[in-house]
């Protein structure tokens, strides 16, 4: 377009240099035939547009020249037209057409009027703008307390196809898309629009929309009132639950319009609760209010919904489910004893805080345990929380999805099972202390600060401590899983053969000073004191057999060591200390290590230490923790 505008520019004034060239400044004889040419279309918008048109021969003169212009291809000034009413000195002349409609291709030509008629010149087809939808808005009718009708009618399109239409609404003057609205489908006629979430007893202002790929077009602005609606309230979490009751609460929000005279929580053991059912009554007015649940049954599902009442009715908040705390529940899975059978889950009674349950359980490695709360039936069931942390506990008391089961540690043995339902948590630990300390003048004095005298745990065996100690010749001690008093224990009655049972009385010494093999077995519950047991193992001896008297050491307690003098082979030196109650030597095996003697107790195997073939001596001092081979 713009190369041919150019040519035909270049073309007139080609004819205006031949004509002016044949001019004199006087007044010339020669006379070209009158010639018009149209030459642009400019600032083309949705109700007009710019022709620009151009006078290349005059002829005799013109009395009129302008624009016409029509829907139809070739105008003519019968049609429309727009006089150039401009300076007439200039050959070119530009002349603003109004009053088009939009989306509409029109045809347009330059024109010039003489004597002798009317010549035009070139014609030139533009369309002009779009425009956005034009529409109306439907009276507002079904008024209520939250809802009502309306929409609208989109009468003209503006051109372009309407992608989404519908009401918008505010309580202020002219609501826009960016108010509260609805999306009702798109293109153009009538609709209906469903106002909803509107506020009890408030004016309204509604107007409805249509947008196109131009923008979006507004019907006329109404108004309406909507009636009192019943309150907007919502329902507190379930907390303090016990066997027989528990805490809520709600917030009411939104009064409706009118006074709140009443609210509070409605419970029953069906879904959606109403105000006909148990309820509590906890004042007027908007705000936060709590209310305590009482005289519920024992493990019992429950539904509870927050409510306010005002002139239109009653409002209810969400239904939250809960469960009263049951006297036990059951842990099942493959980690446990009980497998999958819910049969013959394993029980873990209700502590003395409700809804905590604690039961120590023997458990397979690595893997699944859930709980159930009644032997037979698969819901209620807790689990583990999916994508939550280790510990963060998870139900389905009957009608929504099961929870993830819980992983057993990795290690197998006897744990701790502690399920708290108050704080939807649970716990799984070793049922035994992972340290076990001694104190007592027996040892070296009460203050932990001044004694420090931990014992060795059994490997593979948690219930298990042992300890070569020094004991004086009076005094007593007692234990503790931490140097600090508490979980402390000692014994109970007298010994037999030198073994108690686990109490809460001081263990007075045997009352000869020097070295005693004390250990603890917090399975059975018992506390044995017996001479040390140490003795070498392996091919420095030739023997691997447990208890070979052949590397048996003696206790020097005139020296303050267990030692042993003897022509061992060429190998590793391999050492343990040894108690009827242990099952395998090296659980209890120890090393001297740089001058130190260092227990394996819980770990892996240990550094090994190689001694020459020969007569050697090794000295073990218990009290110092020092270790020798000479």
């Amino acid at each position: 377009m713009k190369r041919k505008t150019i040519n035909r520019i270049l073309a007139v004034l080609v004819v205006a240099t031949i004509f002016f060239g044949a001019c004199t400044k006087e007044k010339s004889d020669v006379r070209l035939a009158p010639t018009l040419a149209t030459t642009q279309v400019l600032n083309i918008k949705s109700d007009s547009a710019t022709v620009v048109g151009f006078v290349v021969a005059e002829g005799d003169g013109y009395t009129e020249k302008g624009v016409c212009y029509n829907t139809a291809a070739a105008p003519t000034i019968a049609n429309f037209k727009v006089v150039y009413t401009g300076q007439t000195t200039s050959a070119a002349f530009k002349v603003k057409v109004g009053g088009l409609k939009y989306a509409t291709k029109y045809y347009a030509r330059a024109y010039a009027t003489n004597a002798a008629g009317t010549i035009y010149g070139e014609e030139y087809s533009f369309t002009t703008l779009s425009v956005v939808p034009f529409l109306s808005t439907t009276v507002v009718s079904e008024i209520k307390g939250t809802t009502a009708t309306s929409g609208g009618n989109i009468t003209d399109n503006g051109g372009e196809a309407v992608t989404a239409r519908g009401v918008c609404w505010s309580i202020v003057h002219n609501p826009t898309i960016a108010d509260g609205k609805t999306s009702d489908d798109k293109g153009n006629g009538l609709y209906t629009s469903k106002l909803t979430s509107l506020l009890g007893k408030t004016v309204y202002y509604a107007r409805a929309y249509a947008t196109n790929s131009i923008g979006t077009g507004y019907g006329p602005e109404v108004s309406f009132t909507t009636l009192i609606a019943v309150p907007t309230v919502t329902t507190t979490a379930i907390t303090n639950i016990t066997a027989s009751g528990a805490s809520s609460g709600g917030n009411v929000t939104i009064d409706g319009g009118d006074v709140i005279l009443e609210r509070g929580v409605c419970w029953s053991t069906t879904v959606d609760p109403t105000v006909a059912d148990q309820k509590t009554m906890n004042g007027t007015g908007k705000g936060i209010f709590t209310s305590s649940l009482t005289g519920l049954s024992v493990a019992t599902m429950y539904h509870v919904r927050a409510y306010a009442k005002n002139s239109a009715g009653v409002g209810y908040g969400p239904d939250v489910t809960f469960m009263t705390f049951p006297n036990a529940i059951y842990a099942l899975g493959d980690g446990t004893a009980a497998g999958w059978d819910n049969s013959a889950a394993v029980k873990l009674e209700q502590s003395s805080t409700p809804g905590i349950y604690i039961a120590n359980l023997d458990l397979t490695a690595a893997k699944s345990m859930k709980f159930i709360l009644a032997l037979g039936q698969w819901q209620p069931q807790w689990g583990q929380v999916a994508g939550a942390s280790a510990g963060t506990l998870g139900v389905n008391l009957g009608s929504g999805s099961d929870p993830d089961a819980i992983t057993t540690p990795a290690a197998a043995g006897k744990y701790k099972v502690t399920v708290d339902l108050g704080k939807m948590t649970y716990k799984v630990e070793s049922s035994f202390p992972a340290a076990l300390f001694m104190i007592g003048d027996g040892v070296g004095g009460w203050n932990w600060a001044d004694v420090n005298l931990p014992m060795v745990p059994v490997n593979s065996h948690p219930n298990l401590f042992w300890k070569i100690v020094w004991l004086e010749s009076t005094g007593s001690f007692k234990f503790a899983p931490q140097r600090e008093w508490k979980d402390d224990f000692g014994m109970t009655g007298s010994a037999t053969a030198g073994v108690y049972n686990k109490g809460g009385d001081n263990i007075s010494v045997p009352g000869t000073a020097g070295y005693y093999m004390v250990v603890v077995d917090l399975t059975a519950n018992k506390i044995a004191i017996a001479d040390p047991k140490i003795y070498l193992m392996g091919n420095t001896i030739g023997s691997w057999d447990t208890g070979n008297a052949v590397g048996l050491f003696t206790v020097d307690n005139a020296n303050s060591v267990v030692k042993i003098t003897k022509t061992l082979a060429a190998d590793e030196l391999r050492m343990y200390a040894w108690h009827p109650w242990f099952t395998d030597w090296w659980q209890s095996e120890f090393m001297i290590l740089g001058g130190k003697i260092e227990f394996r107790g819980t770990g892996g195997d240990q550094s090994r230490v190689a001694v020459t073939a020969g007569a050697h001596t090794v000295n073990l001092n218990f009290k110092t923790g020092n270790g020798a081979v000479l």
